[in-house]
């Protein structure tokens, strides 16, 4: 099975449903029990596929069909075909918006022989095709914006390429062994979700910060210089963390450095500026304080300061109305 990094939304959900309606036999979704009883919003969507249904199957059913694990619930089978397709293409957005309780979950899709071509788990955000690494490839090449795991992206050139290339909104640097992160990163338009799990990385470029649709920014190094004032750019970031004394590849003997002698000792003022912030983790650096310019975060609700060297807590936090969850406990003098 191949991955996919992304959910396929819009336009690259409804180029690929064509694709599997053309390649496949079957589609299957499914009603959980937990969710029995209640008004169900999706029975027009019921309704409309009911000229296709062919099975409807329980889950020791579907069990003695292939073997697999399934959970208690209601499973229905319909037959492929464009009058189907049309119906799936209009119902949601993308594939992971097949989810209880709004719609049926976990649209999948069955070859022939009543094998998973396609699999979705929508409530873990999990995905894969049934397909080799040159069919991945050409299917990816077809339909842009279909962001599918390939062993070439072993190679971060080639994977930076196509994440450029399909404009993911959604990417994770982990195990490169970078020293930088890459200034085309700029190039990804539409990125609101970016992982960086690199320890050798000690310096933030400045392309980082014209990523301007980031909603989510998460640092985890080895020993980080600072955070630089340009962060203020990044307004619709609702989410950051940063974990010095990281390793993604620890070998044995390996230890992070003291907090004492960790190059981020202070947050800059700036971080008042991000007024979408709604929650913020800053772990094992060696900060003695917070800037006074967080109070500025109307919207923070969650605040990690744990495993630094922050003796007490700051006064203003307890002016900060939407501040609900404050951790600092294993570093704050009682």
């Amino acid at each position: 099975m191949m991955s996919f990094y992304t959910d396929p939304k819009g336009e690259v959900y409804e180029r690929l449903i064509d694709f599997l309606i053309e390649h496949t036999d079957k589609f299957v979704l499914s009603e959980w029990h937990e969710h029995y009883g209640i008004v169900k919003p999706y029975t027009e969507i019921m309704d409309k596929l009911k000229p296709f249904l062919v099975e409807q199957c329980t889950m020791e059913e579907m069990q003695a069909k292939s073997g697999a694990n399934y959970s208690q619930g209601t499973y229905y089978i319909y037959q492929c075909c464009t009058d189907a397709g049309i119906v799936l293409k209009e119902a949601v957005h993308g594939l992971y918006d097949w989810r209880q309780p709004q719609m049926p979950e976990d649209l999948c899709f069955w070859d022939a022989a009543g094998a998973d071509y396609l699999y979705s788990v929508s409530h873990e955000k999990i995905m894969g095709i049934k397909m080799s690494e040159e069919e991945a490839e050409q299917l990816a090449d077809s339909i842009p914006g279909l962001f599918i795991q390939l062993e070439a992206h072993r190679d971060v050139d080639c994977f930076i390429n196509d994440a450029i290339k399909h404009q993911t909104d959604s990417l994770t640097l982990s195990s490169y062994r970078l020293t930088e992160i890459p200034d085309r990163i700029r190039e990804l338009k539409q990125l609101k979700y970016l992982e960086v799990f690199e320890q050798d990385i000690t310096r933030l470029p400045l392309a980082l910060f014209e990523l301007d649709t980031l909603e989510t920014l998460t640092l985890m190094t080895a020993d980080l210089e600072c955070i630089p004032p340009e962060i203020a750019k990044l307004q619709q970031l609702k989410h950051l963390t940063i974990y010095c004394g990281s390793s993604d590849r620890p070998v044995l003997g390996w230890a992070p450095k003291v907090k004492e002698d960790l190059m981020l000792d202070h947050l800059p003022p700036e971080l008042g500026q991000l007024k979408q912030l709604e929650t913020l983790s800053v772990s094992y650096t060696g900060i003695t304080e917070l800037p006074i310019e967080l109070e500025q975060l109307t919207e923070l609700h969650h605040l990690n300061i744990n495993g630094n060297l922050i003796m007490d807590i700051p006064r203003f936090l307890s002016r900060m109305p939407n501040l609900k969850y404050v951790d600092g406990s294993d570093q704050f003098r009682s």
